[in-house]
């Protein structure tokens, strides 16, 4: 396949030069250098760059720029880095702290123009589907405006609608970033392990979730299920005959943010009690029902009164299998009393990459750190400092974390943040010690251990009836000629760089040997041939010293 440069492969070069100026300017030249993000662009886009990127920035402000360079670029470079700021493992602790703090806010649309997606939506009028509709939006995202309104039956509620062509420009953006990604990890050695087409592919099909808002209904419906008889917890209500994949009608939630402390008392709440529920009920979400929101910052989460909470915006959360919810409890169990080697099972449990690690040099290493460090992280009070720092370690280890557990270590982090805001004293440790405790405990109850006998047993049978269909088939491809056996040459390129250049000075030393002899000839011959023959022995003599020097380089010799 002959080479094509970036540009040529994303199919959009006006917008892949808008990235590349935008991350230039903003003191990326030398990242867009080495990742070769700017071949193949336009000469005039090449001189500005050279004009820009004269002014170098500090690596220390690597983590602001990046914010504000994917501010630039507009909503799915925000929702990307967004994404990216749940992977400390990743991209590390100081620029994922950086991009935690990424607005999705943008002007509002007309109500011209977001009317029309809710009558197409839900086919009719809004007068005729609403007793009453503010037509000035409470908030603005990039992908949604949300407005105050009134149902027939005089419920308050609120209507989150889709922006017109969202969808569209999203799409766009998602391939230019595949495309970006697939180069990177295919040119820039040193950071496939990252997977940069995984990541990339990871965020469309969370972004693309939260375009469909069916998908956010039905979620809102779950988190209703499970905590619709608790006094502390409020969800809202999803009005199905007024929603659609574009437009979510739910109850209106009369709170303020669970930050704004000044408002507490007006409404009966206490802050050290707030600060212990949502601790308590992050635990609820993870070991009890394993669907958990996995944004939480203190705009998401609103105090209604009484000492309640309602939680914002269900587009982003995650879901966790009764064995990822087992490994996390094994985790921090091991963390809590300084296990290292159930520490490192549990991590490597966590982990995605393809490429063994030396778990002895991990192993060590969390060891240490459990030893010496963790028990005084802990002892602060600072459970999501502990898990930042293990995290750290994997990325030291070249590992990294499945995005589920990357969600809910940043949860974790978020909501232990913000109690501290509301009580320095919080302490999240006593709060999770004991659903981890009873989840380790559980395991071994007689009925677990039934279960997980019957399953295992179960299994193994299903493995033994599939085995004689499995071996049909693996005949019936050796008659066809179907099976192919794959094979990996380590070190191959390795030896044919040998050969290669063996064959080079051996073809050097041929060709200076036969003009040594053809010029002997020619010199034993009348006065007119020996110049040629002179000059035959001065090429044979360069040859012959080049390959010496070549030689004396390698020092192969």
């Amino acid at each position: 396949m002959p080479y094509r440069t970036l540009a040529q492969r994303v199919g959009n070069a006006v917008r892949l030069a808008e990235v590349v100026q935008v991350l230039v300017r903003h003191g990326f030249a030398d990242l867009v250098r080495r990742l070769g993000l700017h071949e193949g662009l336009p000469a005039k886009v090449l001189h500005s760059l050279r004009l820009i990127e004269a002014n170098s920035a500090p690596p220390e402000t690597i983590g602001a720029r990046l914010r504000e360079a994917l501010m630039e670029l507009g909503p799915t470079f925000v929702k990307f880095g967004q994404i990216l700021s749940t992977r400390p493992d990743i991209i590390g602790p100081q620029i994922s702290g950086e991009l935690s703090q990424l607005q999705d806010r943008v002007t509002a649309l007309s109500f011209a123009d977001m009317r029309l997606v809710i009558e197409k939506e839900l086919g009719g009028p809004v007068s005729s589907l609403f007793a009453e509709f503010e037509e000035t939006p409470v908030a603005a995202a990039s992908l949604s405006q949300v407005y105050r309104a009134r149902t027939k039956e005089g419920h308050p509620v609120a209507v989150k609608v889709q922006r017109p062509g969202a969808r569209k420009v999203i799409e766009s953006d998602l391939s230019l970033l595949m495309g970006i990604a697939e180069w990177v990890g295919e040119h820039v050695s040193d950071v496939k392990w990252m997977n940069p087409a995984g990541m990339v592919g990871e965020f469309e099909r969370s972004i693309k979730r939260e375009l469909d808002f069916t998908i956010e209904a039905r979620t809102i419906d779950r988190f209703r299920e499970n905590f619709g008889a608790t006094e502390t917890v409020f969800v809202p209500l999803v009005y199905d005959a007024l929603s659609s994949a574009r437009v979510l009608t739910m109850d209106w939630i009369d709170g303020v943010r669970i930050d704004d402390v000044s408002q507490y008392a007006e409404r009966n709440c206490d802050p050290k009690t707030i600060a212990a529920i949502g601790c308590d009920v992050l635990c609820k979400q993870v070991f009890e029902y394993h669907l958990f929101h996995a944004d939480p910052h203190p705009g998401n989460v609103m105090v209604t009164c009484n000492n309640q909470i309602a939680f914002l915006d269900y587009g982003m959360v995650g879901h966790l299998e009764k064995h990822d919810v087992h490994t996390m409890a094994d985790l921090l169990h091991a963390v809590f009393n300084e296990d290292s080697a159930r520490c490192v099972q549990a991590l490597l449990a966590f982990t995605t990459t393809g490429d063994a690690p030396d778990e002895r040099a991990l192993e060590h290493e969390i060891a240490q750190y459990l030893a010496f460090e963790a028990q005084a992280v802990l002892g602060k009070a600072d459970i999501g400092r502990a898990l930042e720092q293990i995290t750290g370690i994997l990325q030291r280890h070249q590992l990294q974390l499945a995005p589920r557990f990357s969600l809910l270590l940043k949860s974790l982090a978020t909501i232990e943040s913000t109690a501290r805001v509301l009580d320095t004293e919080a302490d999240m440790v006593p709060v999770i010690r004991p659903y981890v405790e009873r989840m380790v405990l559980n395991r071994f109850a007689p009925q677990n251990l039934a279960l997980e006998g019957q399953q295992g047993l179960a299994s193994a049978m299903r493995m033994f009836r599939e085995m004689p269909t499995d071996l049909r088939h693996i005949v019936r491809m050796i008659r066809t000629g179907k099976l192919r056996l794959q094979m990996t040459h380590e070190g191959f390129e390795t030896l044919a760089n040998v050969l290669d250049r063996a064959s080079n000075r051996i073809a050097f030393s041929v060709i200076a040997g036969s003009l040594v002899v053809g010029s002997s000839l020619l010199l034993s011959t009348e006065a007119g041939a020996k110049t040629l023959g002179l000059a035959g022995f001065m090429i044979a003599a360069a040859l012959g010293l080049g390959l010496l020097i070549s030689i004396i380089r390698s020092k192969n010799y």
